[in-house]
């Protein structure tokens, strides 16, 4: 009797500590994301960091995994979620992830207080919802233009260009002397996508064309029915022919950069995402540069600023720590932009500044707030991933006439383009219907 009762005891205190282990144990926010930029991974990390000390009680760590948004993020999300490694912060633009909110993975927002009182503008919530709904918090935008190596343009007594006649004298005058105009990388989608984007979007949106994508996805309409396409890609066009390197088709992101950093060309097209890794590539260095709206007519005009959410973040609310998760993501939204904003380079969505906020991304932010803008939101749908990535496709092979003269995909002027763009749409519709 004494042995059982000292059998017990014993267990009774095991099973004691047991609980006291795991009631002691951190609660885990597990974050996915594809911010694989080196900066954007320290503004998350840092923001964690300022919860954590801001909220001792609650005894909470976080886990962040990383993939590369164009290849394989979907791919592990899926996985992981299948496998039911529920992650309970999920990065993404909701449109482009709506099989999970179908799915019933992804936290209604409609109603969160917080998001409410950011006073944010239709288009900005345009970007974070789906179908009337918000399902995610936006935290910054990102635009796009042209960066200039500002060292150059003064030894060649070149102004910034105000219409794109201007921007081609610009680029004639630099190559007469022997300086490469553009860093280009049209080996990422991304490239060929924002390039046209001033134009489409613009053009779109001012003519009342909210439905473009939704019409083009549904096949209501034609590309051809919309000319801002046959516009941007001829206007785009006059910017690549004759001015291309020979690596302007094979460059990547990190390629142009290197490209315009070392003096090698003049400008690069590029997003303002790109920022942070352009500061980090030049820390230590003389290498200055500047950033202009890129003219697309010869209206002498402001150019409009394309605006969209770029860092957006869901809430799977089938994670066990989903309550929590929405917990964090209240924080960053209002006491962390300013933080984010310093660690990343980038213009937070609420327009939060400090201190230490660089002169563009004031500039940003103050054409932003003036209304001159043309948001992706404001579309009644965006593009899904399967027809952005054959729109991106397209323009590819557009790249790649425009600068090596070569055919691909029997793209040869404008009108191919424009009728190799509508087979692939075709053939995603066609794929949908069955």
């Amino acid at each position: 009797m004494k042995k059982l009762l000292s059998l017990v005891l014993a267990l009774a205190l095991v099973l004691s500590f047991t609980a006291f282990a795991a009631a002691d144990e951190p609660a885990k926010i597990t974050v996915f994301h594809y911010m694989v930029e080196g900066n954007k991974q320290a503004g998350l990390e840092a923001v964690e960091e300022a919860f954590k000390a801001a909220n001792p009680d609650l005894n909470v760590e976080f886990e962040n995994i990383a993939y590369s948004q164009g290849t394989d993020y979907w791919p592990q999300l899926e996985t992981a979620i299948a496998a039911g490694d529920n992650p309970e912060i999920i990065m993404g633009n909701p449109g482009l992830y709506s099989s999970l909110i179908e799915e019933g993975f992804i936290k209604d927002l409609s109603d969160n207080e917080v998001i409410k009182a950011l006073g944010l503008t239709s288009g900005d919530m345009g970007d974070v919802s789906y179908q009337g709904k918000w399902y995610a918090y936006p935290v910054d935008f990102k635009s796009w233009g042209v960066f200039y190596n500002t060292k150059i343009f003064a030894e060649q007594g070149i102004e910034l260009p105000k219409t794109h006649t201007e921007l081609l004298a610009v680029c004639q005058k630099l190559q007469d002397a022997g300086i490469a105009p553009w860093a280009q990388w049209y080996a990422d989608g991304a490239s060929v996508d924002i390039e046209m984007r001033p134009i489409v979007w613009t053009k779109a949106l001012q003519n009342g064309d909210n439905d473009m994508f939704e019409k083009l996805m549904s096949g209501e309409k034609k590309v051809t029915d919309y000319p801002y396409f046959e516009e941007g890609l001829r206007v785009w066009g006059e910017r690549m022919t004759g001015w291309a390197r020979s690596d302007a088709t094979s460059n990547k992101q990190t390629d142009a950069n290197e490209v315009f950093i070392s003096g090698q060309a003049a400008m690069l097209y590029q997003g303002t995402w790109d920022i942070g890794s352009i500061e980090n590539a030049i820390a230590g260095s003389d290498f200055e540069y500047g950033f202009f709206l890129c003219p697309t007519d010869d209206s002498g005009s402001n150019p409009v600023l394309n605006v969209q959410v770029d860092q957006a973040f869901m809430v799977n609310q089938k994670a066990e720590q989903a309550e929590l998760a929405s917990k964090f993501m209240e924080f960053w939204l209002t006491d962390c932009m300013g933080l984010w904003s310093d660690k990343t380079n980038q213009p937070c969505i609420t327009g939060a500044t400090t201190e230490n906020t660089p002169a563009l991304l004031l500039s940003l932010l103050e054409t932003k707030a003036s209304g001159n803008t043309a948001c992706y939101g404001d579309f009644t749908a965006p593009f899904s991933s399967a027809f952005t990535s054959a729109y991106r496709k397209a323009l590819t092979a557009w790249a790649v006439y425009c600068c090596t003269g070569t055919e691909a995909s029997g793209v040869s002027s404008v009108e191919t383009c424009l009728s190799y763009m509508q087979e692939l749409f075709d053939e995603e519709i066609a794929q949908a219907a069955l």
